[in-house]
């Protein structure tokens, strides 16, 4: 049996054994990673940013709006930035509302899903086709200069 093998036996045999739910919910967290000193991401702690300037992940700099090309997009990880027309950036969540595939970037002003061919408006993100049944979730951008961040 592998060590893998081994902790999640440990560890569903404790979890039906009986322990409460605040014990489960530890030892669930216990069982993430096969690394005990890699918390699992999702249970990862975020440190404050220091006061005077410094900038938390969420508002750190995705790309720069030089990079976005007019009338067409940029992949940034799940998020998509858009300038439908010049001097107007847009940003969406990349996956796809039907599977959570991360959809391409904008060609002649459509954004289009590879995985079964929905259709997205670059403009606004809103559908144009199917099977999807609703559009991308817009993201808040804060644009500085030639900077592009989450708001």
């Amino acid at each position: 049996m592998t060590e893998t093998q081994e902790q999640f036996g440990l560890c569903r045999r404790a979890l039906f054994v009986g322990a409460g739910g605040v014990g489960a919910a530890a030892l669930l967290a216990a069982c993430g990673g096969s690394d005990p000193a890699t918390p699992a991401p999702e249970t990862q702690a975020t440190t404050p940013p220091a006061q005077g300037g410094a900038t938390s992940a969420a508002s750190a700099v995705l790309a720069k709006a030089s990079e976005v090309p007019v009338g067409g997009g940029k992949l940034v990880g799940n998020v998509l930035l858009v300038q439908p027309q010049a001097g107007v950036i847009k940003g969406f969540n990349a996956r796809c509302p039907h599977m959570g595939t991360t959809v391409d970037e904008p060609k002649g002003g459509v954004i289009t899903c590879p995985n079964h061919g929905s259709q997205f408006k670059a403009e606004d993100g809103s559908l144009v086709k199917g099977p999807a049944t609703k559009g991308l979730s817009p993201i808040l951008l804060k644009i500085t200069g030639d900077d592009i961040a989450r708001e």
